[in-house]
Order: C-alpha cells, then sequence, then structure tokens
C-alpha cells in the first residue's frame, strides 16, 4: 500500500508539471501572436491596397537632345493617366503625365521626351487608374546625345581622287563606326546634286559632275543601333585635280 501511494504521489507531480509545461508552451505562443499582430497591424489598418498594371516590355532609344520610350500597356485595361519622371542633368526632378486611352488587351505605349540635356538619364514610368492606384514603376536607363558628341566625329578621308575619262573617282580610306557619307557636288548642267556612299564602298564614280567645282563631303554617323537621329562630321571641301 505504502508503494502504491508514493507510486500515486509520483503520477501526480508528473501530471501537474505537464499541465504547467502546456501553460507555459500556450502562453508563448499567445504572446508570438500578439507580437505578429502588433508587426502587421499597420498594414491591416491600411487596408487592401490595389495595383494597376504597369508598363512592361519598356525600351529606350536615343536621339538628339531626346529620347524614345516604347513599351506596351498590360495586365488590365484600368489605366487613365502616365506618369513618366527623371532628373535633368542639374538633378532638377522633371515629369511628364499622359492621358491614357485603352482599347484592347495590349496597348502600344509610345512617347519622344524632348529638350534634353546631353548625358545618362533614368526615367521611371507609372500608371494610375481612375482612384488614384498606382502600378509598380518601370524603370528605364538610356542616353541622350547632343553636341559633344557630334563635335568629336571624324569625316571620312579621301585615299585617292583623279579624272577618268571625265568621270570623277574617288578612293576612300576605311572608316570606324560610320554609317554613310553624303558627297555634294555641282552636275554637268549647273544643279546641285547629292549622293549617299555606303560606308563599305571603296571606290565612288560620279559620271555627271562640273570638273570646275569643288566637291563636298560629310560623313553620317548612328552613335547607337537603335538610336532615332542621325549625327553629321564637319563638311570637307576639295577641288577636283
Amino acid at each position: 500500500l505504502l508503494s502504491m501511494e508514493n507510486q500515486l504521489k509520483t503520477n501526480k507531480k508528473s501530471f501537474m508539471k505537464h499541465i504547467i509545461i502546456t501553460l507555459c508552451v500556450i502562453a508563448g505562443i499567445c504572446s508570438s501572436c500578439d507580437d505578429m499582430l502588433d508587426n502587421i497591424q499597420p498594414y491591416l489598418d491600411a487596408g487592401e491596397t490595389i495595383y494597376v498594371g504597369k508598363v512592361d516590355s519598356l525600351t529606350a532609344s536615343s536621339g538628339r537632345n531626346r529620347i524614345l520610350l516604347k513599351g506596351f500597356y498590360m495586365y488590365g485595361v484600368t489605366q487613365k493617366k502616365c506618369v513618366i519622371r527623371w532628373q535633368s542633368q542639374d538633378e532638377e526632378d522633371k515629369s511628364l503625365e499622359l492621358n491614357v486611352i485603352r482599347d484592347n488587351t495590349i496597348d502600344p505605349f509610345e512617347v519622344i521626351i524632348n529638350d534634353l540635356d546631353e548625358g545618362q538619364y533614368e526615367f521611371s514610368v507609372t500608371t494610375y487608374d481612375a482612384k488614384g492606384n498606382s502600378s509598380i514603376e518601370s524603370m528605364i536607363e538610356g542616353y541622350v546625345y547632343g553636341d559633344l558628341y557630334e563635335s568629336n566625329l571624324t569625316n571620312r578621308k579621301m585615299d585617292r581622287l583623279y579624272i577618268d575619262e571625265n568621270d570623277v573617282v574617288i578612293s576612300w580610306r576605311p572608316a570606324n563606326n560610320a554609317l554613310k557619307c553624303e558627297m555634294h557636288y555641282t552636275g554637268v548642267t549647273g544643279e546641285e546634286k547629292m549622293i549617299e556612299i555606303p560606308i563599305t564602298e571603296t571606290e565612288t564614280r560620279i559620271e555627271d559632275c562640273d570638273l570646275t567645282k569643288v566637291l563636298r563631303w560629310r560623313t553620317v554617323y548612328l552613335p547607337e543601333e537603335t538610336a532615332i537621329d542621325y549625327f553629321y562630321s564637319e563638311f570637307t571641301e576639295t577641288t577636283i585635280p
């Protein structure tokens, strides 16, 4: 009997110990839940966030003191306004606001931003619906070219200039990164003419040139493959021997 009584006391102590541990665990869980609720309460108070479809597949094409931004309006048709933001080369905040009209599931986004100083830019594009809800920003970088870039362009050089049976023949030296040349001359009937010479052409023959007049030419450059404007070297002028 004494042994049974001791066993009951031991079991009672063990049971009470389990109860105390369980209560502590429950208290800890409740405390953790309260802490978690405190962390997310500001978001719960703010309510549901509604995002508008952003401009997708954004690209930037360089130009002469301007840039072309292109992309697509997607993910719903609730966009009513689009705001483009950037900083000038003087770090002044700039923006351009556009009205948006959606007709299809996917609509083109295209805008040219003018009057930009030469240099590197980062553009952010955000759309808004009629209630002021905004999209996630779409970001794109682009370079704008200008007078500084153009002032460093070199004109293609002639290797040889001679007359062959009243035709003017020009042998050209190679030119790096150029697109073509523009040759200006006076025709045999007195009119001013211009021909475009591919940069890959190594010899040019002009059959209707007034040999008493000068030749003037310049070289045309495209700073990037997707650029929207041509840039030009200074003219070079020469007489015909």
